[in-house]
């Protein structure tokens, strides 16, 4: 535990984040949060016990190229024997977990700490502050806000640079100086409105406050309980900690909420997966979290009184269905359109299939059979069981709103990180669920519509 006598206003301004605040520097073998890896840890931990320190060589499990060696001054001797970052995981989660991150380019330090958590698969988020945008803010007369300008404008001693722990205690000693100058209370209100995201109100339950500091900031599935254990909300989420506390700002009745359920997605479809795999198990419709009316539509074939597949246009709801959709629309006119197409594309009998206009009339002659295009038999009882049939094999065919003549897909998703890999039946816009049953969700055009613009690679079109 070191002497907080050395930032006693930063302690103190500190003390308003009503959080651990962490104040951190990363070393790594690069810039690429994906290929690159940590090689040094620092932090300084400021809670109501003091101040604590952490530093840590670390073996990136890769070769340091030597342009960074020398920038750092750490090679790959130095770290031969460090541990890794596997190693380090559960005791940085203890210390990190819970905390408000600081770092001069928070970007880059969150987003490699994430990353590494992920590797291990342990879900790891926090808000965060870059210093970089406070200096920025207080200190607006200045052009340049690097680590460098500011320690020779501040005058701040610093042994040498860009090793971990001398660039985190020259960035105490600079906000130090930075609460001093202009006062606790501007520095803590410059602060808190940089803070990514916003830190979560006060007075949450204190399981729920807990339970958010246990998410990632990655692919998942939230569903939202009350004290009795009564679903109030479920979502799916690309950024689960980010989003969840936004949600919390922008909706206070979920702030009555007791706890959280959360599963870890591989990506977007995944977690649309596990959103209504959680609704299902506490009873919950997806529809209840939102009341707009549907913007998709789809065609269902009902069978008459006689037992004639007739066709509907229909609204597609949030929600488990035991059919796939016939064709995904964006609207009702587009739907219409797309089923007269198909009808003459597989020709069949308008008439039977109810989808005539409504002001035409019934008792004239089908209009179809008029212009020669129909052999008039629909009304045989053996050419309606044959017809029953077709339309039930070529429903598949109708059109898929933005998945161009693609009706039924596989798509997978990989984790890059951990390596995990799922594929996913996909047709009619909807997504097929392990017991056979299909899901939409007004989110999933969406992504499907992403999937074939960025990942080509990952859909296998059947038909």
């Amino acid at each position: 535990m070191m002497d907080t006598e050395r930032w006693p206003q930063l302690a103190a301004a500190f003390s308003a984040f009503r959080r651990p605040v962490v104040i951190i520097d990363l070393e790594a073998t690069g810039g690429n949060p994906y290929a690159d890896r940590i090689t040094e840890i620092a932090f300084l931990r400021f809670d109501g016990n003091g101040v604590s320190s952490y530093r840590q060589l670390v073996n990136p499990q890769r070769n340091i190229p030597e342009f960074v060696s020398n920038l750092t001054g750490i090679d790959d001797e130095m770290v031969a024997d460090a541990p890794p970052f596997a190693d380090l995981s559960d005791d940085l989660l203890h210390r990190l977990r819970g905390t408000l991150l600081l770092a001069h380019n928070s970007k880059f330090d969150y987003t490699f700490l994430r990353h590494e958590f992920s590797r291990c698969r342990l879900s790891y988020a926090a808000p965060t502050l870059c210093t970089v945008q406070l200096s920025r803010q207080l200190y607006p007369q200045f052009f340049k806000h690097n680590l460098d300008s500011i320690i020779e404008r501040h005058q701040i001693a610093v042994s040498s640079r860009h090793r971990a722990m001398n660039d985190v205690l020259a960035l105490a000693d600079y906000l130090e100086l930075t609460a001093a100058s202009h006062g606790i209370l501007p520095f803590v209100e410059q602060g808190s409105a940089l803070t990514l995201p916003k830190l979560p109100p006060v007075g949450l339950h204190p399981e729920l406050a807990w339970q958010l500091n246990t998410l990632s900031d990655g692919d998942g599935a939230l569903l939202w309980l009350d004290s009795d254990g009564l679903p109030l909300y479920a979502d799916a989420h690309a950024k689960t900690f980010r989003e969840a506390v936004e949600l919390l700002h922008r909706n206070p009745a979920l702030q009555r909420a007791a706890s959280l359920r959360f599963l870890p997605a591989v990506g977007p479809l995944h977690a649309l997966m596990l959103k209504a795999k959680l609704s299902a198990e506490h009873g919950f419709r997806p529809s209840e979290n939102d009341v707009r009316p549907t913007d998709y539509f789809t065609v269902r074939f009902h069978p008459n009184e006689k037992g004639k597949l007739q066709a509907q246009i229909r609204p597609l709801s949030d929600g488990l269905y035991s059919d796939r959709p016939n064709g995904l629309f964006l609207h009702k006119k587009a739907a219409k359109r797309a089923l007269d197409a198909w009808v003459r594309e597989q020709q069949f009998c308008p008439a039977e299939l109810n989808i005539l206009p409504p002001d035409y009339d019934r008792n004239a002659p089908c209009p179809v059979a008029a212009v020669g295009r129909c052999q008039g038999q629909c009304g045989n009882i053996g050419e309606a069981a044959r017809q029953r049939q077709r339309i039930e094999t070529a429903a598949r065919l109708l059109p898929v709103a933005d998945w161009g003549k693609a009706h039924q897909i596989e798509i997978c998703e990989t984790d890059t990180l951990n390596g995990r890999r799922l594929s996913f039946h996909c047709a009619g816009g909807a997504l097929q669920m392990p017991d056979g049953s299909w899901y939409f969700d007004r989110k999933l055009p969406a992504v499907f519509k992403e999937k074939f613009r960025a990942h080509r690679n990952d859909i296998a079109v059947s038909f």
